[in-house]
């Protein structure tokens, strides 16, 4: 029912709606690729920023479009937790002056880790339409047994002599600054460097699907920019800021990939694994574990494959310094109504460490029977989870453990199992370091780069 009765603001006559300081227009730039149009596995595919002068690029809402085109003989799936970006084994970005302002190894190992740290409902709507995710995130097990498998029904598959468009929202500090980045006011040309996996990494197939040898290329690649120009007073102070020799300095959160292995002849007992970091500023760390047969076997998953390992505990310690103080449990279990296991502890530091912990717009893709297979199926069943610890420091602006001017070690402690309760055979420890960056463009040079 509609009242008839006046309220004070209705008589407010001189209200006028708040406005955006500066006025900026928005439109959207097309970045093709400067090196070619058909890629193939492990070909670089290089993406330069087309970003008109006096204009910000919002990196936020950026995405990068891309066909993947199955040429082989059979039926290849997807991987459920990568999609397309299990194509993308490395990702760089370049400034206009040859500087790197953010480096990911194995990015396409970290998309597998982050969308399994997604919920269900992202997964298999909004990321199975656009990435290729899975369409059952929390009961599909990512194939992981060398036997094959009969059936792969949960992933996105591309038939035999088709293709399919996706596109893909970047991950990494780039792509999550807290401010708009002046790209129209640095010197030279930016650009992405995209370094395609090999052809086994991203898809997998059925076991007896026909021709069992991969032929997949990308093309039709482009990447979309929102851009933000603002109108000419605004421009002009910009310009003089930056002429009095005053420093923009833009934060963003990055991460760092540096690797380990497992040797096949570990036979289990206490195992110390040193990464190399340098970072000032590490607010978390995450450890994935996949089998090294793993990689590129085409049965299998070899993104989201990942391992136990067998580990019953786990400590990260930092110049000797154990974190945290007591082990974190890890003790699995295969039943998903009896609860035998000791797994609450593993996904909790998990949530802690990516910043999910207290919210309720994120949760992970899996459910108590896949999450951390117990050790004494590892050989044979992959897991879902990580092993992580958050290193968050309460204080503002770089707020992280420095592990750059004391060079202090980073040790993974772990108890892990022997023989069958451990990968038979050799695994790698892709470890990432989640830490603070600052992009600093300088107003007289005109140079952009990142301190970190």
């Amino acid at each position: 029912m509609e009242s008839d009765t006046i309220t004070p603001s209705a008589m407010r006559y001189s209200d006028q709606y708040p406005m955006a300081a500066p006025v900026m227009e928005l439109n959207y730039s097309s970045c093709l690729p400067s090196n070619g149009s058909v890629y193939t596995p492990n070909a670089e595919i290089r993406l330069p920023f087309n970003v008109p002068s006096d204009c910000f690029v919002d990196t936020k809402r950026a995405y990068i479009k891309l066909t993947v085109n199955n040429n082989a003989g059979a039926t290849w799936h997807l991987d459920p937790f990568a999609g397309v970006a299990g194509f993308i084994d490395n990702m760089r970005v370049v400034s206009g002056t040859g500087s790197i302002l953010s480096e990911i190894i194995h990015y396409n190992e970290l998309a597998s880790v982050i969308n399994t740290s997604n919920s269900a409902n992202y997964t298999q709507s909004v990321g199975q339409i656009n990435e290729g995710l899975c369409a059952t995130p929390l009961t599909v097990l990512p194939t992981g047994d060398n036997a094959g498998v009969a059936a792969m029904g949960e992933h996105l598959n591309i038939a035999t002599a088709t293709s399919a468009t996706f596109t893909h929202r970047p991950i990494g500090g780039f792509w999550n600054a807290d401010k708009y980045l002046p790209l129209g006011y640095s010197q030279g040309t930016s650009y992405v460097s995209l370094t395609l996996s090999g052809v086994n990494t991203p898809m997998s197939c059925v076991n007896g699907g026909g021709a069992l040898v991969p032929d997949w290329t990308i093309s039709n690649v482009e990447m979309v920019l929102p851009i933000l120009r603002p109108g000419n007073e605004f421009a002009m102070n910009f310009r003089t800021l930056l002429a009095s020799g005053m420093p923009i300095n833009i934060h963003s959160v990055d991460f760092q990939n540096t690797q380990q292995t497992l040797a096949t002849s570990a036979a289990g007992g206490t195992q110390a694994f040193t990464f190399a970091t340098r970072k000032r500023s590490v607010k978390s760390i995450i450890t994935a574990c996949r089998r090294n047969a793993s990689l590129t076997n085409v049965f299998e998953d070899s993104l989201s494959s990942r391992r136990t390992l067998g580990i019953s505990q786990y400590q990260f310690s930092i110049g000797g310094v154990r974190l945290p103080s007591a082990p974190i449990n890890v003790a699995g279990t295969e039943s998903i109504t009896v609860a035998t296991g000791d797994i609450g502890q593993l996904l909790s530091n998990h949530q802690q460490a990516l910043g999910h912990y207290n919210s309720n717009l994120r949760a992970i893709g899996s459910d108590r029977l896949n999450y951390a297979r117990p050790s004494a199926s590892d050989d044979t069943l992959s897991s879902k989870c990580v092993f992580a610890v958050d290193l968050e420091q309460y204080e503002e602006g770089l707020s992280g453990k420095n592990m750059a001017s004391q060079g202090l070690p980073l040790v993974l402690n772990c108890q892990t199992g022997a023989g069958a309760a451990q990968s038979i055979s050799a695994a790698l420890l892709d470890t990432y370091i989640v830490f603070d960056t600052l992009y600093t463009l300088d107003g007289v040079s005109g140079t952009l780069m990142s301190s970190n």
